[in-house]
């Protein structure tokens, strides 16, 4: 089997990144915003002469403070369509929603921290997880959006 290159991309959601009106639409929304997420970075992948290679993978990961953003948005979403909403976001394929308490929580996944692994009784630095898709021969480009 051919080596497969990957494009990651990550998502910092901790503040409403979504049009209200695909919030507002549900599940349905959530599909919807899915797409357009892949549908955007695979135009940038295909606007890039050397990546129109069709075995790169993507792999999308979006960090959400869900129950801050919920408050956030009741005015205008209930709260059973907020949750659809992420339901339908949830189910496209390589798309990954990772729930974190706080920016602050959101940024030490991304980035990794100052985790200890203990195997073997040695301690290994926990990567950052940025710096571990990065540095992989088969990432060909690296997508971040954050505040």
């Amino acid at each position: 089997m051919g080596q497969k290159n990957l494009a990651l991309c990550m998502i910092d959601g901790t503040r409403s990144v979504f049009s209200t009106s695909y919030i507002t639409e549900g599940e349905a929304g959530g599909k919807r915003a899915a797409q357009e997420i892949i549908r955007g970075i695979m135009d940038n992948l295909a606007d890039t002469s050397s990546l129109q290679d069709p075995t790169v993978k993507v792999s999308i990961s979006i960090y959400i403070t869900k129950t801050r953003l919920r408050n956030d948005l009741a005015s205008i979403c209930p709260r059973e369509q907020f949750d659809k909403f992420f339901v339908g976001l949830n189910e496209a394929p390589y798309l990954n929603i990772v729930e974190v308490n706080s920016k602050r929580d959101a940024d030490k996944k991304i980035q990794g921290g100052h985790l200890q692994v203990n195997l073997n009784s040695s301690n290994i630095p926990h990567p950052e997880h940025l710096q571990l898709f990065a540095d992989l021969p088969q990432t060909v480009r690296v997508f971040f959006s954050g505040s």
